[in-house]
């Protein structure tokens, strides 16, 4: 979704910031003034969170996050729609529409719109200092060129909680959501309720390089999208083609043939393969 936004909304100026639901500005009346006439450098990210900067702007940024049901859509002068997020149908590209709550309006007629159905996500203003507390709320990444899988594989085994739910905790190792989650598990052959102390060294080490694997390949091919979802370059999703056990319930395993199981992990729908995840 960064790489993606990032291409359309570089070097454009806001006009005039549009609030539907006060919610998703964080109660902020001023978020309007203070972006108005601001240039749009570039979109950081850490985890599930963006960063929007501004040039000339070293105290002021955007943070957003999709949460569970948020999206993003570009509308470009001429109508043309691009967006990206979860669950999309038909009726969402009828901008702005019932879910939409902030639009932000460009210098050339174009408009990004953050939608949200269930108004968990959010767009707010924050300066460096928060910017900083946010960044230090997230673990390490495992596509970072540098994560350690030494220290992975220590801490992943000094917890008690199930390895999914270890997987999925934000301040432990960021970016890895429920999806992919599962799919590492499969591929390091570990079942997501095993306990994560229980978790062999080697078994970590496998669990280490399939979830960054996981996670470069759907960048890759665009993530992983379902319904009518496309990304901001109009380009449908389609690591969905490469899925192994997230949403394969009841389906052969394409590994050792056993059939697909679906369970609530860690408060999640969780897929795994009973014969060969141990």
């Amino acid at each position: 979704m960064r790489l993606q936004l990032r291409q359309k909304v570089r070097r454009k100026t806001i006009t005039s910031v549009e609030v539907f639901h006060q919610k998703t500005v964080n109660f902020d009346e001023s978020i309007e003034d203070a972006l108005v006439g601001k240039v749009i450098a570039d979109i950081d990210r850490v985890g599930k969170l963006m960063i929007f900067s501004f040039v000339g702007e070293t105290d002021l940024f955007l943070l957003a996050h999709l949460k569970m049901t948020g999206q993003f859509f570009y509308v470009d002068s001429a109508g043309e729609i691009v967006g990206g997020g979860h669950s999309m149908t038909t009726r969402d590209f009828d901008l702005p529409m019932k879910h939409t709550r902030v639009g932000f309006h460009f210098t050339d007629d174009s408009t990004l719109y953050f939608n949200d159905m269930r108004l968990f996500g959010y767009t707010k203003l924050a300066n460096a200092l928060e910017v900083a507390q946010a960044r230090n709320g997230f673990g390490p990444e495992p596509i970072d060129p540098a994560f350690d899988c030494e220290w992975f594989t220590k801490r992943l085994r000094a917890r008690r909680t199930p390895v999914k739910a270890a997987l999925l905790d934000q301040s432990f190792v960021a970016g890895l959501g429920n999806i992919y989650v599962d799919e590492a598990l499969w591929r390091a052959k570990v079942r997501p309720t095993r306990r994560a102390d229980r978790v062999t060294k080697a078994e970590a080490a496998v669990l280490c390089k399939a979830s960054g694997d996981v996670m470069n390949e759907s960048i890759k091919v665009g993530g992983t999208t379902f319904q009518h979802f496309v990304d901001t370059g109009g380009e449908s999703g389609n690591f969905t083609d490469y899925l192994k056990v997230f949403g394969q319930q009841g389906t052969a395993c394409s590994r050792c043939g056993g059939i697909i199981k679906k369970i609530r992990c860690a408060g999640r729908g969780t897929h795994y393969c009973p014969d060969c995840q141990k």
